[in-house]
C-alpha cells in the first residue's frame, strides 16, 4: 500500500526519491521499536522487578526523592521537610536508569527550581540528552530565601531519537491541584499527560501510587 503511494507521489512529482528513501528508514526505525516494546512490556509483566526481567522502557518517569541539604542553603525558608527517606546525589547518580531504559527513550523527571544543576548532572551520567523544561504553575506560593517559589519543573530529555506522539504540547503544564498523597505529591493528571506524549509501556521510579498500564518500581508501592 505505502509503495503504489509512494510511486503515485513520486509520477506526480509531489516527492523525491530522497524523501521516499527517508520515510522508509523511519518506518522501519518505529517498527522496530513497536516490536521492543511489546517484548519488553511482556518481561515487565512477567515479575514485579523489570531489572530482574530484564525490561527496558521507552518512558521513564521519577519523581527524586531529593536531599536538599547539598544545596546550600539547609534551611531554606518555606521548604516542608519530606516525610519520607530522601537520597543522596551520589546514589541517585548511581540509579540504574541505563539499564532500565530502551535504546529510545523519553524521560520525564520533577524538579525544583533549586535542584536544577542536579538534574542536569543526572541526565548526563544516565546518557539523555536534556531537550525541555516542563513547568508546573502551583496554585499556592511557597515562602523562599528569595523570590516566592509557584513553580515546579520537569526535565524531559531524550536517549535514541524518539519523537513525541503530538505536536501541541505545550511546556507550560495546567495549573492542575496537588496529587492526594501528602508531602510533593504530583497532579494525577500528569499521568495523562505523559501518555498522551510518549508510547508505553511505562515505568515510574519512586512511585507513590499505582496505575494501570504503568510498572510502579520502588518507594511507596
Amino acid at each position: 500500500e505505502d509503495a503504489a503511494k509512494y510511486a503515485e507521489a513520486l509520477r506526480k512529482k509531489e516527492i523525491t526519491v530522497a524523501q521516499v528513501k527517508k520515510k522508509i528508514e523511519q518506518q522501519k526505525r518505529e517498527a522496530a521499536r513497536e516490536k521492543r516494546r511489546q517484548e519488553n512490556a511482556q518481561k515487565a509483566e512477567a515479575v514485579s522487578d523489570p531489572l530482574e526481567a530484564g525490561a527496558k522502557f521507552p518512558t521513564i518517569v521519577l519523581d527524586p526523592p531529593w536531599d536538599w541539604g547539598d544545596e546550600g542553603d539547609i534551611n531554606q525558608l518555606g521548604r516542608a521537610k519530606p516525610d519520607y527517606a530522601t537520597m543522596s546525589l551520589h546514589d541517585l547518580l548511581n540509579l540504574p536508569i541505563p539499564k532500565l531504559s530502551d535504546s529510545d527513550c523519553h524521560i520525564y523527571m520533577w524538579i525544583t527550581n533549586r535542584s536544577l544543576p542536579k538534574g542536569f548532572q543526572l541526565f548526563e551520567k544516565w546518557g539523555f540528552r536534556y531537550i525541555a523544561l516542563l513547568t508546573w504553575p502551583k496554585r499556592s506560593f511557597g515562602m523562599g530565601n528569595y523570590f516566592r517559589g509557584q513553580t515546579e519543573h520537569v526535565m524531559f530529555g531524550v536517549k535514541g531519537s524518539q519523537m513525541l506522539k503530538r505536536k501541541n504540547a505545550s511546556t507550560l503544564l495546567p495549573d492542575w491541584k496537588r496529587g492526594p498523597n501528602g508531602h510533593s505529591s504530583k497532579p494525577i493528571e500528569f499521568y495523562d499527560f505523559v501518555e498522551s506524549c510518549s508510547p508505553g509501556p511505562y515505568l515510574e521510579l519512586f512511585s507513590r501510587v499505582n496505575r494501570d498500564g504503568w510498572k510502579n518500581w520502588g518507594a511507596d508501592v
